[in-house]
């Protein structure tokens, strides 16, 4: 045995106590760090999982334009006036957007989906519901709702 790894050895059982809580809390740290990155791992796959699951990789939303228009007034020099442009609240045409949207390659399937928001007040309390409307055959094709049902059948839809 060469003299470094005798003193080493000599120092690191002089206090075998010591050495032990050492030992032990590196080696419980350690085992507590794996445990936690083992954890968020399979948390981040089920959230991804779930997430796109349910939602689809690709959302198509209406773009936001406001209401109500402030007034607007003609450019100098030109005949007559502008006329308000008209609102749609929402996507008018979905199928021929779902249409258009099947034609990529990499698009394997469409489905619209409704949404709304519901607020109910009683007495001093507030209440918000999110809504969906789905179609029950085009929704189960594009995500995966079957496997995420937790009790009765989806034909009962």
């Amino acid at each position: 045995m060469t003299p470094p790894l005798y003193i080493a050895l000599r120092f690191l059982t002089h206090r075998k106590r010591a050495l032990l809580l050492s030992l032990s809390g590196v080696v419980f740290g350690v085992a507590i760090f794996i445990c936690t990155q083992a954890q968020t791992q399979g948390f981040a796959r089920y959230f991804i999982d779930s997430t796109i699951g349910s939602n689809g990789a690709l959302v198509i939303k209406s773009r936001f334009r406001p209401r109500y228009e402030p007034l607007m007034v003609s450019a100098k020099g030109s005949k007559g006036t502008m006329g308000r442009r008209l609102y749609f609240e929402g996507i008018t045409n979905p199928n021929e957007i779902m249409r258009v949207s099947r034609q990529f390659s990499n698009v394997v399937s469409c489905s619209p989906v409704l949404r709304g928001t519901v607020s109910a007040r009683a007495g001093f309390e507030n209440a918000t519901v999110d809504l969906y409307g789905i179609d029950p055959a085009l929704h189960a094709r594009t995500t995966d709702i079957l496997h995420q049902l937790t009790d009765g059948n989806f034909d009962d839809f």
